[in-house]
């Protein structure tokens, strides 16, 4: 672990394999938790991390991917998220076998772990904003669909502390499996227009401002090479097969392995055809 304080309340965890993980503490023996670690003895060990700090009154899932919220499962207060993301665990939450086999590479002891677990959903849900409280100190959640169609914000705004979800990233680009190409830049947009100092991105060390451009252009490059591809002539299924993209989002990070290189593969072939077919449907999105 590599625990720091951002502010006077507010602590990031940035060395877990997946999500960042925050803990807006209220001044007054609560905490708000945002996202949960992916690995579960991750899970366990930031639940004394937490416990060793205060008693946690919220814990809030920016998405709904495993990342965000598979260690909800062992950790304490109640779940807050948009009522897409409880909707969409409801629909198609990680399957059994599927965590068994990521489980064995990222993280092998929590492979006992599989037979008891369940899906945490969130407690609490809302579909445009929501204020939660801890002590002295709010957590202004705002849906800012990009990443997904479920992603939010979480901002502290007596901290000046924005945490975006994966609508932005430090790391480099994340999948766009559950995105879209204006969705991507409109999130950026979105929070470009909140009053905040210090942002702290999906994946990556947290910085301030100048991390909005440095994601948009990341985005920039990779929408124009696919557009560039296409005015060459290639289709979906050779844009997929030749443009590559470097994935750090799944790569070893804190000590802990990277994802298996088969589904690093499918997350960028998928976000490859994502992205020609949104250009496909509209070709001016290239000058986003």
């Amino acid at each position: 672990m590599a625990l720091r304080q951002l502010t006077d309340r507010v602590h990031v965890e940035t060395q877990h394999l997946g999500s960042n993980n925050g803990i807006v503490d209220g001044g007054d023996g609560t905490l708000a938790l945002v996202d949960a670690p992916h690995r579960p003895t991750d899970a366990q060990a930031w639940a004394a991390t937490v416990a060793g700090l205060g008693t946690a009154r919220w814990l809030v899932n920016t998405d709904h991917h495993p990342d965000h919220t598979i260690g909800n499962r062992w950790l304490p207060g109640a779940v807050v998220a948009h009522r897409r993301t409880r909707e969409r665990l409801v629909e198609a939450a990680p399957t059994r076998e599927y965590l068994r086999d990521l489980f064995a590479v990222i993280d092998p002891d929590a492979v006992p772990l599989v037979d008891d677990y369940a899906v945490r959903l969130a407690d609490v849900t809302f579909d445009d904003r929501m204020t939660l409280h801890v002590g002295d100190r709010r957590l202004e959640l705002q849906h800012a669909p990009g990443h997904t169609e479920n992603t939010i914000f979480v901002h502290v705004p007596e901290e000046g502390v924005l945490f975006t979800g994966d609508d932005v990233c430090n790391l480099g680009l994340p999948a766009w499996l559950d995105g879209s190409v204006p969705a991507f830049f409109d999130a950026i947009d979105r929070a470009e227009g909140i009053d905040f100092e210090h942002l702290v991105p999906g994946h990556g060390e947290p910085g301030g401002r100048e991390l909005l451009e440095r994601y948009r252009a990341l985005g920039r490059e990779l929408v124009g090479r696919v557009a560039a591809a296409r005015d060459r002539g290639w289709d979906r299924e050779e844009c997929a097969q030749r443009i590559a993209f470097e994935d750090r989002i799944h790569a070893p990070i804190g000590g802990s392995p990277g994802y298996p290189d088969d589904l690093i593969e499918l997350f960028r072939r998928r976000s490859v055809e994502r992205i020609h077919d949104d250009l496909e449907a509209d070709p001016a999105l290239r000058d986003r």
